[in-house]
């Protein structure tokens, strides 16, 4: 008698994706999401584009490594101008961000003025430092 020797599938629900895939999937920078995202919205509105024998899996494997080529080239070409320009805007809002909750507080007389004046000041320092997390 015969005995069938495969190991028995999970039936218990639907997955679209297997977590395998998607712990990778969080690794991708965003160019590579970006380029399945367009892989995605090609074979959805215009399937007529893609050349005859290609595979979905080709189809998403060739957009999302063009996505990611295009990602690091960008970052490499424009990563010394963009990374200092984010790291102002991050520092400089949450500055803003820390000055209001002073201010409020002051208002409400939780704090007097020269406390508000010391903790200002060192909120500037830092902000004007632009301190790495």
């Amino acid at each position: 008698m015969l005995k069938n020797t495969a190991a028995k599938q999970d039936t218990r629900g639907f997955k679209l994706v297997p977590e395998s895939w998607l712990t990778w999937l969080r690794k991708v920078p965003f160019g590579g999401a970006l380029g399945v995202a367009l892989a995605g919205a090609l074979l959805w509105f215009a399937p007529h584009l893609i050349p005859e024998g290609w595979r979905v899996e080709a189809v998403v494997g060739v957009f999302l490594a063009a996505g990611v080529v295009v990602h690091r080239l960008g970052e490499s070409l424009f990563g010394w101008f963009v990374e200092p320009a984010a790291r102002h805007l991050r520092a400089r809002w949450e500055a803003a961000l820390q000055l209001r909750k002073i201010e409020r507080y002051r208002k409400q007389r939780l704090l007097d003025a020269a406390e508000a004046r010391r903790l200002a000041g060192a909120i500037a320092r830092k902000d004007v430092t632009g301190s790495r997390r």
